[in-house]
């Protein structure tokens, strides 16, 4: 059986259009391929974009509610948000380093939202044990006008100890030898080291805020070793300490004392020299002579004419008026 005429022409159109569909087909389909390329490296670059967000930013603590001044700041009051890097201050608190400042008072107001910084807390005064070290111990001792530098002694300077003391045996020389040497002062009085430095350290800083201006101290505070408290705390009682400012840089120390020998030695050594006078020179008579009172009696016993002066004799046989 034959195919009909309209098959056939069918048949042929196909044939003529069969390049076209083709290209169609691999039309669409290189479309449905570029979409599906499209997609997923749109879904790679929004999570790389994400990524890269998520690294720029960081999480900081920020007030849940409105915090007055004086308030102590609990978990509970704070809530964490994700900021930007370029939005976040450097003092700003996170979620690590709350822990540090959870229980403190606040020294200023913080309005909801707003990221706590630590410079908002008041800072802990510590008690002034812990500001020891291990293996050291503090001991105070009292002071004078002299052995305070006349009261221009700082919390943090550095001193020397000298220990004064007279021998009780007669003719034992006094001594003097550097006893503790190089030791920082941690407190003058009520005022410690780290007190002095941080109020040092404010912008304000002045005549009327140095605690020195307005407070006088009559004890020096020392953090030493125990053998070395132990020598400091005998000498007190068998001699006298004084203290010897020295510059915060200079690290060298005495090998010596001196005693009150060497003390006369230098004296000694720059007395004045004085002149030795001569004695006055003696005058001795020539030769033996008659010694004349002149205008006097004379003496009984004497040569006549002994009291008249001289060429002034008397004629043989006459006495003088009486």
């Amino acid at each position: 059986m034959k195919p009909s005429p309209g098959f056939l022409k069918f048949k042929q159109s196909v044939r003529r259009l069969s390049p076209l569909i083709g290209a169609l087909v691999l039309g669409l389909l290189a479309a449905g391929l570029g979409w599906y390329y499209l997609r997923a490296s749109e879904r790679e670059i929004a999570a790389s974009l994400e990524k890269d967000a998520d690294s720029q930013r960081r999480d900081v603590v920020v007030a849940r509610q409105a915090l007055n001044d004086g308030t102590t700041v609990m978990p509970s009051m704070v809530a964490k948000r994700s900021v930007p890097n370029e939005y976040v201050h450097n003092d700003a608190l996170t979620p690590e380093t709350f822990a540090q400042f959870a229980g403190r008072q606040l020294t200023v107001p913080v309005a909801a939202g707003k990221p706590l910084l630590a410079s908002f807390f008041s800072t802990p005064r510590k008690v002034f044990a812990q500001e020891i070290e291990q293996g050291v111990r503090a001991i105070t001792i009292p002071v004078d006008e002299i052995s305070s530098i006349s009261g221009m002694l700082r919390a943090g300077d550095r001193i020397d100890f000298m220990y004064v003391v007279d021998k009780p045996g007669a003719g034992e020389p006094s001594v003097v030898v550097p006893l503790l040497q190089d030791i920082e002062v941690r407190a003058t009085g009520q005022i410690t080291s780290e007190q002095f430095a941080s109020l040092r350290k404010r912008s304000d800083a002045s005549a009327e805020t140095d605690p020195y201006e307005r407070n006088r101290y009559s004890t020096v505070t020392v953090a030493i070793q125990p053998q070395d408290a132990q020598k400091l705390i005998l000498a007190q009682r068998l001699g006298k300490i004084v203290a010897t400012l020295r510059n915060p840089e200079d690290r060298a120390t005495m090998q010596t004392g001196v005693d009150s020998v060497d003390l006369d030695a230098t004296v000694a050594g720059f007395r004045p020299q004085r002149a030795v006078r001569a004695p006055p020179p003696s005058f001795a008579p020539s030769r033996p002579g008659v010694e004349y009172i002149v205008g006097g009696a004379g003496n009984r016993g004497s040569a006549p004419g002994a009291g008249l002066g001289l060429g002034q004799m008397l004629p043989q046989g006459e006495a003088p008026l009486r």
